[in-house]
């Protein structure tokens, strides 16, 4: 058997083990066809519950799967061993957000792009990320992290965060399982709602304002905040949730129209909390700019969306640059 090891085979795995899967797919395809429009040697991997496999295009004009072996991450395709020079992560959630699959390829010595092992896993933990900044001077909605099994009051709930509250997984994306609660009554449905995706939550105080968006990312020049992005969900989504994020439901304006200095604000701290995490790659942040002109980091996308609809194309687009130049970038800045 013969082995192939050429330098820049990049594998795009996507997948993963959450409710995220389906959309992860479609951003890893997105992105497999822009490094490949770069010139780069593409390999798609798809890493879900029933296995881990390359991707290929049959004769047929399906697809064929070849098992990858997780030893050492290689694949033998058509009778030949292919290694891979650097992986580009883009599953949404468990576990290629929460840092597991990260600290996988740190244990094999594997080449990645993205954040680290730790710092995807604070990152992308809710609580857990909130926790690590709170001393920090970023804006933080106050909040209540509850574990499964965890006893709890509604009453106490609601006396120590008012109303109204959002309910969300802590460990959770793509707004699975999360909830705006205007009144007490509403909690247990909300609290079941967020334990179906995962096995802790928060219930956070809802900050009145707008939403805007800010995509963050380290190349071979530094740290860049690219344009911001404002959403507008339309009327019978009082927040960015799933129908609003994939179904179209929301406008999206990019640049968002805020003042030059609210830009600077929301850009300055997004690329403060870039470093203070030591995350590298590319992450999303998502921020509250409440009715007095404060930040509120809402959550921190690891591995954001990247189909062609997603928000941080919008942003690299808007920035002048192609998405083919801005993975290169990406890729070869880490």
């Amino acid at each position: 058997m013969n082995t192939v090891n050429k330098k820049q085979n990049i594998a795009v795995v996507y997948g993963g083990y959450s409710s995220e899967l389906e959309i992860s797919v479609k951003s890893g395809k997105s992105v497999a066809r822009w490094l490949r429009n770069a010139g780069r040697n593409v390999y798609e991997v798809m890493l879900c519950r029933e296995g881990w496999w390359v991707v290929t295009d049959g004769q047929d004009g399906g697809t064929e799967r070849w098992p990858v072996d997780r030893n050492d991450f290689s694949c033998i395709i058509g009778g030949k061993r292919v290694h891979f020079d650097t992986a580009f992560i883009i599953i949404h959630g468990d576990p290629g957000e929460n840092g597991r699959l990260q600290a996988y390829f740190e244990l094999t010595g594997i080449p990645f792009t993205g954040c680290g092992s730790l710092c995807a896993a604070i990152s992308f933990d809710k609580y857990a990320c909130k926790t690590y900044l709170r001393d920090s001077g970023v804006f933080l909605a106050d909040d209540i992290m509850l574990r499964r099994g965890d006893s709890w009051d509604a009453g106490e709930i609601v006396s120590r965060l008012g109303l109204p509250v959002f309910v969300k997984p802590s460990d959770g994306g793509s707004s699975f399982g999360v909830t705006k609660v205007k009144s007490a009554d509403g909690l247990e449905d909300a609290v079941r709602a967020a334990f179906h995706e995962g096995e802790t939550l928060i219930i956070e105080k809802a900050v009145e304002g707008r939403e805007i968006d800010c995509g963050v990312y380290s190349d071979s020049k530094g740290v860049h905040a690219l344009p911001l992005i404002e959403i507008i969900p339309e009327a019978g989504h009082e927040f960015f949730d799933y129908e609003a994020k994939y179904m179209g439901a929301s406008r999206e304006i990019c640049p968002a129209p805020v003042t030059e200095e609210e830009r600077a604000l929301i850009q300055d701290e997004a690329v403060r909390i870039f470093r203070r995490l030591g995350c590298s790659g590319l992450v999303r942040m998502d921020f509250i700019l409440s009715r007095d002109g404060k930040p509120f980091l809402l959550e921190i996308n690891p591995n954001p969306g990247m189909t062609e609809a997603s928000l941080v194309p919008q942003m690299v687009r808007k920035a002048g640059m192609t998405m083919e130049d801005f993975l290169t970038a990406v890729i070869d800045g880490n």
